[in-house]
């Protein structure tokens, strides 16, 4: 027979004093816990860190090039995943933090610095996308390059959060401002080697626009930063910390605000352009498609062209039988005028659908939704 010894015991211990115990230990955590996220911003650290990523080191450098080249051939190759993962290896916050750093610590040192690490950073990333364009001559503009053409005021708005996110990691002991400098070099390497492909293919307005974005940007990222570490107590006089003061903050961050101040106005105007551009063509493919959209026809495409007279719109359709000139002519009387008070004059690009099978084979016939179906596919 088994001696009952050998055999594990579980011993369990109801004893009201081991619940206290327990319970003290998870209140002693909690209090660690908050201690740990409690901790004071170490301003001098902080100062130092940024110092530090303001220098045009090789690092600098070479990690911003093979994050161009990485956008640069997924703008090409019309990939956002590419696109995006490109910034894991881009570093271009810490220039801007420098020089939000050095306005409202008064360092002119520390700003040209940063201004030289900045511009030179910003030359080579331009530099490396007219090269891919160059290269790349023959291939289309996508439309992630051309979606950078048209900045807004939500761009700017995108740009001063991601900028008070950086700031905010910078001076946060618990926070790693590597995961929000991604986020916001995401907003400056993509514009401004598309800038470069556009200028390689000689499109100058579109590549200003660009590189506007990209301004921006750079100009909203050290606005926010600056406003963050201002209110984190980032305000050094001379040696010494200076009041927190909203005048002394515009005084140390006037040009900055000037600069903001202009392309928020620019940029809400190019806003609202585009809002009424959107209605306009909106409404002129709704009353398009139910004048044409008919008789077993598809419409397949619209386009506009904004002439100086009129706005053209050119319509591809599908189908069996071509719209008459006469219907073509009532349409243009009730189509809308274009943004510039001009008319819009509708021109048809009709591809007839001919259905062909074996003499000897049973005559089918299609509805009207299986040819719409089968047109569309």
């Amino acid at each position: 027979m088994e001696n009952e010894k050998d055999h594990p015991t579980i011993v369990i211990n109801d004893h009201p004093k081991q619940k206290k115990i327990e319970v003290l230990k998870e209140k002693l955590r909690y209090k660690q816990a908050l201690r740990e996220n409690a901790k004071k911003i170490d301003h001098k650290l902080v100062r130092l860190n940024i110092q530090a990523d303001a220098l045009p080191t090789k690092t600098f450098f070479i990690m911003n090039a093979l994050a161009a080249v990485i956008a640069g051939y997924g703008l090409l190759a019309n990939s956002s995943a590419v696109v995006i993962g490109a910034m894991l290896v881009a570093m271009m916050l810490g220039p801007i933090s420098a020089i939000a750093l050095s306005f409202i610590d008064n360092r002119w040192i520390l700003f040209v610095t940063a201004l030289k690490t900045l511009v030179l950073g910003v030359m080579m990333i331009f530099g490396i996308g007219v090269v891919l364009g160059l290269i790349n001559f023959n291939m289309a503009l996508t439309h992630e390059i051309l979606s950078r053409t048209q900045p807004n005021v939500i761009d700017l708005m995108i740009a001063l959060a991601g900028g008070a996110a950086g700031a905010f990691a910078a001076v946060s002991p618990r926070l790693s401002v590597a995961v929000v400098g991604v986020a916001v070099a995401t907003a400056l390497v993509p514009p401004l080697v598309a800038s470069g492909i556009l200028l390689a293919h000689w499109d100058l307005r579109n590549s200003a626009n660009a590189f506007l974005l990209a301004f921006t940007n750079i100009v909203a990222i050290q606005i926010s930063s600056s406003l963050v570490l201002w209110i984190a107590g980032f305000r050094r006089g001379s040696d010494e910390e200076v009041k927190s003061n909203v005048l002394e903050f515009i005084k140390r961050n006037v040009i900055s605000l000037l600069f903001l101040l202009v392309l928020t106005v620019y940029l809400t105007a190019n806003f609202l352009h585009m809002i009424q551009k959107q209605m306009y063509e909106t409404k002129t493919k709704t009353e398009i498609i139910e004048a044409l959209n008919k008789n077993n026809n598809i419409i397949d495409k619209i386009q506009f062209d904004s002439r100086d007279q009129h706005t053209l719109a050119r319509v591809v359709i599908q189908g069996d039988t071509a719209p008459s000139s006469d219907e073509i002519k009532k349409l243009n009387q009730v189509l809308p005028n274009d943004l510039k008070k001009m008319p819009t004059i509708v021109q048809i690009r009709f591809i007839p659908v001919q259905i062909i099978q074996a003499h000897d084979e049973v005559k089918i016939k299609l509805s009207d939704r299986e040819a719409k179906r089968l047109i569309t596919k």
